[in-house]
């Protein structure tokens, strides 16, 4: 019954465990589907019970091979104290009365029908250095080296398994004597001194078998070199046969059958920690072209793990850049699912470091690192650890990351870019270097431009357009360029009447700056935002004038309204007169007919006036502040508006209108005019051309002050102090220093 049982229990965990495990005494992995068979065992897919490693399980069914026992139990020893690279990797194993199990890590039968040349070489030699550890450091000899012993992982790289008839060097009874005609196909590939008894098994045995392996790789034509190398492992005589260790020496050599870029690459990275820093540097410079030749499967999921540890442990000593550069290249074509699962997580953890050299080097390569990852997971992961970059310490990483910014924002999102990314290049704008700053302008420009990735109109009105008309006063030239650059490529985002009252008024005066490059961008940016405000012109409207009155027509109606119903008292009364008022302007613009003369003066023709006998009466002059006319020019422009009349139909420019160009801006060639001192009289006011016209000041006010109580005494009065004004009045710069931008965020 207990037989039975035991029985059940190991067939259900082939299948896939019991109860979510899977049901073996310690053996921690869960049997799935069989995949393969290779003497004596049956391959399966499997996992970890925690579901962290996938594996595949070798499973040795002990009543159908009970003559194989012997052989499984050897391998299942011999896996448990190997440890070497090229040595197919133990993760667990397990005996039962009916089964034994051992977990390895994942992989495949060799199939030579599906091969790359390439990793074809850099398995041989893989599979010669595990045969010399074997051989020389732990005293073992293989015994059963062939196409069926070796397994390939996930990356194409090889795998010695197959330890079945593996025993130690010199054993006079070993395992493969007794054993080795159990082997289907052994006879065939065994070496001659196995035949021959009391010959000890040395390290030529295994030579023999690297030479059987070759021959499998190669059944037709071997490439060039290769050929000698396999003779020599073929040789019947043991004494002069090559040994594992000779054929890696050989192969190696210049112009060699593993002397190739691919190879060494591999070699160079299983070594480079020990590698001084010059050959490190070298090597990785130019490894991001070399890279492009190899497999695609092995350097995406081989040399990209590895060259990630080395940039994330401190490996790459100062060749980050050059590193990173070959992990983009190598990375390029990668699925977004193989990337989140071996890239992504590095680059989050590579940009919290706070290397410097390691940072800056991960800002150059923002764009190709964050190509394969999810904007979620740009944004909550890598995007907060990035922004600290704009408040660096160094320039160089606040530069970089104010360039970087454009690849960053497309993968944050519009809700991140206008509420945090786009103030941190604002606030760049005022940096220390002048360089940060006209950086920061180009991007602003490219992200806010017609097409930008997701900044709204908001942001630009309030937050963009107040730092750029800070940036035109900027002393550096390059910035002034930049910012009149940006402004003209948001010209047409901007409202038509902001651009009119706000940005041409500052633009206007660089077009005479002492820069060419400065007056350049000016022009081109002037003549953007003209184009801009005249095509909104041509959508307005002739005049407002018609719609003034008859809004206020529309007013009076409901004033008149409430004063019939009896309520309102003295404000329906105020309200009346004031839209009276209102109704009378808007009539007397919109009739026809002469413009209406000033308040209190009267229009008179000239010379009608008759001057008194006697003394003359002084003139009578208003209370304004003092104002000089002494300019002939400004005394005929004077004269001239007073004079002119207005047409019936508002303001009209006529033929007449700048035909004597000199005259209307008061400009004449006659010297002679200055000294004549002419006067004109028009309308009842006298102008004296070039003599300086005072206007009187108005009286001088006394403040009365208040007596003070005889109860106060002098001793209690205190000066009165002046108010101080409120933050609305100080001006920018006042108290502490801060960021001058700062006010638009």
């Amino acid at each position: 019954m207990s037989g039975l049982s035991s029985y059940l229990i190991s067939t259900l965990s082939r299948v896939g465990g019991l109860g979510g495990s899977s049901g073996i005494p310690d053996f921690p992995f869960a049997v799935g589907e069989k995949v393969a068979t290779v003497w004596p065992w049956s391959i399966h897919l499997g996992t970890s019970t925690d579901g962290k490693h996938d594996v595949t399980i070798f499973v040795f069914d002990k009543p159908r091979g009970a003559q194989y026992v012997a052989a499984a139990q050897n391998a299942l020893r011999r896996m448990r104290t190997l440890r070497h690279p090229g040595v197919l990797r133990y993760m667990g194993g397990a005996e039962t009365s009916d089964a034994i199990y051992i977990a390895t890590e994942r992989v495949v039968p060799l199939d030579l029908n599906d091969r790359n040349e390439e990793l074809v070489r850099w398995g041989l030699f893989r599979v010669a250095e595990a045969l010399r550890f074997v051989n020389e450091d732990c005293k073992l000899v293989h015994a059963n080296v062939c196409k069926e012993a070796v397994f390939v992982t996930s990356a194409g790289e090889w795998r010695l398994g197959g330890l079945e008839l593996m025993d130690a060097v010199g054993a006079e009874r070993g395992v493969y004597r007794e054993m080795g005609t159990m082997v289907p196909g052994y006879a065939g590939r065994m070496a001659p001194e196995i035949k021959v008894q009391g010959v000890q098994g040395t390290a030529a045995l295994d030579g023999w078998g690297l030479a059987s392996l070759i021959g499998e790789c190669y059944t037709t034509e071997m490439p060039v070199g290769l050929g000698a190398l396999h003779a020599q492992l073929r040789n019947t005589d043991p004494q002069r046969r090559m040994t594992a260790r000779g054929f890696m020496e050989a192969a190696q050599r210049s112009g060699g059958v593993l002397d190739t870029a691919f190879v060494r690459a591999c070699r160079f990275l299983e070594s480079v920690t020990v590698k001084d820093t010059h050959e490190r540097a070298e090597f990785f410079a130019g490894l991001g072209a070399a890279a492009a030749e190899f497999p695609r499967v092995f350097a995406q999921r081989k040399m990209l793990p590895e060259l990630l540890t080395l940039v994330e442990f401190g490996g790459a000593d100062n060749g980050h850049s050059a590193v990173l550069a070959s992990v983009v290249q190598i990375a390029s074509d990668m699925d977004e699912t193989e990337y989140s699962a071996v890239v992504a997580p590095a680059v989050v953890r590579l940009f919290a470091s706070t290397d410097r050299a390691l940072r800056f080097a991960l800002l150059e390569h923002t764009s190709g690192l964050l190509h394969g990852m999810r904007d979620d997971v740009v944004t909550s992961s890598v995007y907060p650890a990035f922004a600290t970059g704009f408040g660096d310490a160094a320039p160089a990483i606040r530069e970089a990351t104010v360039k970087a910014a454009l690849s960053m924002a497309p993968r944050v999102g519009a809700k991140t870019l206008n509420s945090d990314l786009i103030k941190h290049l604002v606030r760049s704008v005022a940096d220390a270097e002048p360089g940060i700053r006209t950086n920061s302008l180009i991007c602003i420009g490219k992200l806010c431009a017609k097409g930008g990735p997701g900044v709204n109109d908001t942001s630009l009105r309030y937050i963009v357009c107040p730092a750029l008309l800070h940036a035109l006063r900027d002393v550096f030239p390059p910035v002034r360029a930049a910012a009149l650059a940006v402004s003209g490529a948001c010209a047409m985002r901007w409202d038509a009447v902001d651009v009119a009252r706000r940005v041409v008024p500052a633009i206007s005066p660089l077009l005479v700056d002492g820069e060419r490059p400065v007056r350049v961008a000016a022009a081109k940016a002037i003549n953007v935002m003209v184009a801009h405000i005249e095509g909104h012109a041509r959508e307005m409207p002739e005049t407002v004038a018609k719609k003034t009155a008859d809004k206020v027509g529309a007013q009076a109606e409901a004033v008149a309204d409430l004063a019939a119903n009896g309520w309102g008292g003295w404000a329906v009364s105020s309200l009346s007169s004031t839209i009276s008022g209102a109704i009378s302007l808007a009539s007397s613009v919109s009739q026809s007919g002469a413009r209406p003369e000033s308040a209190g003066v009267q229009s008179e023709p000239s010379g009608s006036r008759s001057e008194p006998s006697g003394l003359s009466e002084p003139p009578q002059v208003s209370h304004r502040p003092a104002t000089t006319v002494n300019s002939p020019t400004a005394a005929s422009a004077i004269v001239q508006s007073t004079a002119a009349p207005q047409s019936a139909g508002g303001w009209e420019f006529n033929d007449d209108w700048g035909e004597d160009a000199a005259d209307a801006w008061g400009i004449d060639n006659d010297d002679d005019s200055w000294d004549a001192q002419p006067s004109n009289t028009t309308g009842g006011m006298t102008v004296v051309a070039n003599t300086p016209v005072k206007l009187a000041k108005p009286a001088a006010i006394t403040p009365v002050s208040k007596p003070v109580p005889k109860s106060v005494t002098k001793k209690d009065t205190k000066p009165v102090q002046p108010r101080r004004k409120g933050l609305g009045a100080m001006k920018l710069g006042g108290g502490a220093k801060s960021n001058p931008v700062d006010q638009f965020l």
